[in-house]
């Protein structure tokens, strides 16, 4: 009785005991296992966390480098002198015009023409001062006598002259025409004048008093 009492007892603690490794070796596989997945947990961040931390520096990368090329570039542009522009200005054409206007708004420039005698005048301007005046006289269809002189007018509207050239100028049948000069030296003056409510040019020639009577009024 008492061997088997204590069988029984030796056959309890046996079975309690197997069920205590049993238990205590799954215990540690179970922690075992838990604890190699924390590891594996914990790699896994540590292996991440350079990921991460690499990820927003290669991100701010361009950020840093796209002031230093904009810096470059404000450098290259402040060293990069201004060149200013040129406007090319065409050279002035010669002046080939008298120094003032007077040529051709002269009071005694013009064409005139006298009405009794058909004479006809003509003054031009020179210059400032010095006037050509021809006059001309026709006497039939083919036969016309010109004066051509040049001179000065005073302050008393007068010009003299003491170079008259006169000359008879002749169209021939078959239509030509010559020239004959009379005298070169003939002498006078033209003077403006008024007659009634008109105003014109009176004529002195000293030569032959071909002006006599005359009165040429501007056209």
């Amino acid at each position: 009785m008492k061997r088997n009492i204590i069988a029984a007892m030796t056959l309890t603690m046996m079975l309690c005991g197997c069920g205590e490794l049993k238990y205590t070796s799954n215990y540690q596989s179970l922690g075992t296992i838990t604890t190699q997945g924390q590891q594996q947990a914990q790699a896994d961040a540590t292996d991440a966390a350079p990921a991460a931390a690499e990820t927003p520096a290669a991100a701010e990368a361009p950020a840093a480098e796209a002031p230093a090329e904009t810096a470059a570039a404000n450098t290259e542009a402040a060293e990069t002198p201004t060149v200013p522009a040129v406007t090319y200005s065409a050279p002035a054409a010669a002046n080939n015009e008298p120094a003032t206007d007077a040529v051709f708004n002269n009071v005694f420039a013009g064409n005139y023409y006298d009405a009794d005698s058909g004479a006809s005048l003509s003054v031009d301007c020179i210059n400032d001062v010095l006037y050509s005046v021809h006059i001309s006289l026709k006497k039939s269809d083919k036969e016309t006598t010109e004066w051509n002189f040049t001179g000065e007018f005073n302050g008393r509207q007068v010009l003299n002259y003491d170079s008259c050239v006169k000359s008879i100028r002749t169209v021939g049948d078959d239509g030509s025409v010559s020239s004959e000069q009379q005298y070169t030296n003939g002498t006078g003056y033209i003077q403006i004048s008024e007659e009634g409510s008109k105003t014109g040019f009176v004529w002195s020639d000293s030569m032959e008093n071909a002006g006599a009577n005359a009165f040429f009024v501007k056209q």
